[in-house]
């Protein structure tokens, strides 16, 4: 792959670290896009964005270190890259989603009913942020000899990450065109939760790299038994959504 864009004497260019920069960029004007566009303004917005930003960092880098395999954990600790090791998404996207609750429905300091508009942000900039762990040749595929398989680690592998990239581009379309036709913010939501949940399900069996750590004997990994929870909490909530809104028509 190509985890060093180029290098100048001492001085290099990381393709991972600037591609999230990038993947943080997209998401901010998005997000400021949409807000504007049809939410109620950008109240907020910016303690908002950079409180999702902490959050979110620590909550990944947490995630990492808990669920990394014991040999990988000194790698997991290092300084590298502000503290080291790699992320691990559902950390970032579970603590970030709590302070999204406490700072629009406790503090007020923004609206919460506006939050749907943050999606179409979260999954293209994700897609961005997958597209340099390919280039950094991290969260590599499992083996295979499929015509577009890529050599890394020695091997031909599958290009999960990109399989990801392109899900997330896919889904963040479809988001933005359920927001244009003013579909029902709640729909929204569960569309995204409950359809990158599935596309990370599947994903998760080309993965090759084993420091996310697994459950059940190795048949799950960490993601996967994340992916069948959020899953499930949004099958329940949609219903329980829809038994209300049955029950106020009787």
């Amino acid at each position: 792959m190509l985890p060093v864009l180029f290098q100048f004497n001492q001085h290099a260019m990381y393709s991972y670290p600037l591609l999230m920069g990038i993947a943080w960029g997209v998401a901010y004007n998005l997000s400021r896009y949409f807000l504007t566009s049809y939410g109620e303004g950008t109240k907020g917005f910016r303690g908002l964005f950079w409180g999702v930003f902490i959050t979110s960092w620590i909550g990944a880098k947490t995630f990492f270190i808990i669920h990394s395999s014991a040999g990988d954990y000194l790698y997991a600790s290092s300084t590298y890259f502000w503290l080291g090791g790699g992320f691990v998404f559902y950390g970032g996207l579970i603590f970030s989603s709590i302070f999204v609750l406490l700072y629009g429905h406790y503090l007020k300091f923004f609206n919460l009913s506006s939050a749907y508009l943050l999606l179409p942000a979260l999954t293209i900039g994700h897609a961005v942020g997958r597209f340099g762990c390919f280039l950094a040749g991290c969260c590599y595929g499992t083996t295979c000899k499929l015509p577009w398989a890529i050599k890394l680690h020695g091997e031909l592998r599958h290009p999960v990450q990109l399989y990801e990239a392109l899900g997330l581009l896919l889904l963040g379309i479809l988001l933005i065109t359920l927001i244009t036709k003013k579909i029902n913010s709640k729909k929204i939501v569960f569309i995204y939760f409950g359809g990158y949940a599935l596309e990370r399900f599947g994903l998760e069996f080309f993965r090759g790299d084993k420091v996310r750590g697994h459950y059940l004997g190795g048949q799950l990994s960490t993601s996967q038994f994340i992916s069948i929870i959020i899953v499930i909490l949004v099958l329940l909530t949609y219903l329980y959504n829809k038994f209300k809104v049955k029950q106020g028509a009787t």
